[in-house]
């Protein structure tokens, strides 16, 4: 988050929200109070005023009564806090256990008065919190319960006990081409199911890429997600979940890891699922070379190499891993592999994954090359060490530390509560409004 990154945003110079992930990136010391709110022009006010733009209460589905009480519901009394796994700008994840079933669990922890400064923040932290409801598949990570308090967001996640990628790569230097094919086929599947449902991840990169205990890569934060509308503007094509020609993404919103970025994210033109193949072949490279293809010194120039530069391939890749990423970091779109009306498919039938079994992939029969060295899975021994020296009386967790928020902003968060179906007793499948 990776779940670590706790909600990044890029403002259009660039500006670092202040995250600090597990991996390349340090907290800029980016205060709360330097944050500006959304606003917009209304009618009959002075223009210098501000307004916040008004959330949608019920962004979040909900099948249940507020008033109603739904078994498997869980609260901080319900977990013990072990280590802190990572921090951002706006909370952070703990390692914790159930008290009750001893199972290990990351809790991610959200101010909610570091986000409703923004709206967008908002949005984007209900958006994930509805998309990990939705999202079922092997390769993304689950979510197992969502509550809050009167001050703070919780999302109980599965413990990815591998760590990040990031850092297997950085321990390997390079990865051979067999390796980087298997990882990268496995995030192949699970964009192909977010795509299925009209969902750009749009945040593609290493750290948000996990490694479970058995070697298999879990794909994470899902905080920068857009639920892509049907494209009115394509006639000749179907808009169908199914066809990824259909859905485009209708902003100029600059969002992700600048390193990462597809042209037309930068250049803020309507994008759609093609940018998400960009983002895939910049990791490829990144597994195979050691370093992200238009890495420069600065934002700045980063923007300006991705935009402008030509890709410059090293000479000991194979024709096929050449072929493959000329084809996904194409800065035209529209010719990238994975942009047509195969999408995914036409990814997955490169030369470059010839030796992948995709259906044993997908049913993970086949045998990861990375087994991540865990001892004791609640030592979190591949993770970050410098959170693990964090003291957990740094993250309060009552709500006597923070003044609540108050009724006329806690709506905003109302159905954020959420059991996962398999938690709950028979018949009890539900969200619920609390």
């Amino acid at each position: 988050m990776s779940f670590f990154r706790l909600d990044e945003e890029l403002d259009d110079d660039f500006g670092h929200a202040g995250e600090e992930g597990l991996g390349h990136y340090e907290d800029d010391g980016f205060e709360l109070s330097q944050l500006n709110s959304e606003t917009i022009n209304v009618p009959g006010r002075p223009q210098d005023d501000e307004y916040e733009v008004p959330i949608q209460e019920n962004y979040v589905s909900s099948y249940a009564d507020a008033s109603e009480v739904v078994a498997g519901k869980v609260g901080l009394e319900d977990f013990e806090m072990l280590r802190v796994l990572g921090r951002g700008a706006f909370g952070k994840v703990i390692l914790v256990r159930h008290i009750k079933t001893s199972h290990l669990y990351a809790m991610k922890v959200l101010q909610k008065a570091s986000l409703i400064v923004k709206a967008k923040r908002t949005e984007h932290t209900k958006a994930e919190r509805q998309i990990l409801e939705d999202v079922q598949h092997p390769f993304i990570v689950k979510l197992y319960y969502a509550f809050q308090t009167s001050t703070r967001l919780y999302l109980i996640l599965q413990y990815v006990q591998g760590g990040e990628l990031f850092t297997h790569m950085a321990v390997e230097r390079m990865f051979s081409e067999e390796v980087a094919a298997f990882y990268a086929a496995q995030l192949i599947l699970a964009l192909e199911h977010l795509h299925s449902l009209g969902i750009v991840y749009r945040d593609l990169k290493p750290e948000n890429c996990l490694v479970d205990h058995e070697g298999n890569v879990v794909l994470t934060d899902f905080g920068l997600c857009k639920v892509a509308i049907a494209d009115q503007d394509r006639p000749d094509t179907e808009t169908s979940a199914s066809n990824p020609e259909s859905f485009v993404i209708r902003t100029a919103t600059v969002c992700g890891t600048i390193e990462f970025m597809a042209p037309e994210i930068l250049l803020e033109q309507p994008y759609d699922q093609s940018v998400d193949w960009w983002s895939l072949g910049v990791v490829i490279y990144d597994m195979l070379t050691g370093d992200t293809p238009f890495m420069a010194h600065g934002r700045k120039k980063t923007q300006d190499a991705i935009l402008q530069k030509k890709l410059k391939l090293p000479y000991y890749l194979s024709p096929d891993a050449k072929d493959l990423l000329t084809r996904l970091l194409r800065k035209n779109p529209s010719v990238r592999l994975g942009s047509g009306k195969n999408g995914a498919d036409a990814v997955k039938k490169h030369r470059f994954f010839r030796r992948i079994d995709w259906d044993k992939l997908q049913r993970r029969e086949l045998v990861p090359p990375i087994i991540p060295v865990i001892t004791r899975p609640e030592l979190a021994e591949n993770f970050d060490a410098k959170y693990a020296s964090m003291s957990l009386t740094e993250t309060p967790n009552t709500s006597h530390v923070q003044p609540s928020l108050g009724s006329s902003y806690n709506h905003v968060f109302q159905g954020f509560s959420f059991v996962a179906p398999d938690l709950m007793p028979k018949g009890d499948f539900q969200s619920f409004n609390l």
